[in-house]
């Protein structure tokens, strides 16, 4: 299993409408965007007052989070490599070969396709680059859209996490948990 680090720079990778991406100063505005969405803050440990600082640390310390076993791209539509959204591969474990998945879509590129396209594409990446053999998701209970496109991707349903997620209110919430295979990637 190859490790990201530092000496690399982050790969670039398309498919089906999607480039994967190193962020860059341009998408300042869409993160913004996306991680100010009142949806986003309800699934996701986001701070409640996200702003273009923390954006923009978000953009200068990409490289640096590789070194830290934590893949972060950019999602962009492939066609004009406009910001869409934001994927993470993160708690690399080159003992078991396994990752965690995170994304989320700006409002305006929330679709299905988009979603599972997205998603597809990152777990490419994990297995093929990264010799991955496993990549695990969770998501709210609640958050039936995602946990929809993760199924639709090729994840498969393995239970519920219990407390494995905060809330803004500081309270622990129960994931559903998923995890797809190279295998399942290639599934129709």
């Amino acid at each position: 299993m190859w490790l990201p680090d530092t000496s690399a720079t982050i790969p670039t990778l398309t498919g089906d409408g999607i480039r994967l991406r190193a962020p860059r100063q341009d998408d300042l505005t869409g993160l913004v965007r996306a991680f100010r969405d009142d949806r986003v803050r309800r699934f996701m440990p986001v701070p409640a007052d996200y702003t273009a600082a923390h954006a923009q640390n978000f953009i200068d310390t990409a490289s640096d989070k590789w070194r830290e076993k934590h893949a972060v791209f950019v999602l962009a539509d492939e066609a004009s490599d406009a910001f869409i959204g934001e994927a993470e591969l993160l708690s690399l474990n080159e003992l078991y070969q396994s990752a965690e998945i995170s994304f989320l879509l700006d409002a305006p590129a929330r679709r299905l396709r988009t979603a599972v396209a997205s998603l597809r594409l990152v777990c490419r990446f994990g297995f093929e680059q990264l010799g991955l053999t496993r990549i695990e998701a969770f998501c709210d209970l609640e958050n039936s859209p995602v946990h929809y496109a993760g199924l639709r991707a090729g994840f498969r349903h393995e239970g519920t996490a219990r407390g494995k997620l905060p809330s803004p209110d500081g309270q622990r919430r129960d994931a559903v948990a998923a995890a797809i295979l190279p295998e399942d990637l290639r599934s129709p």
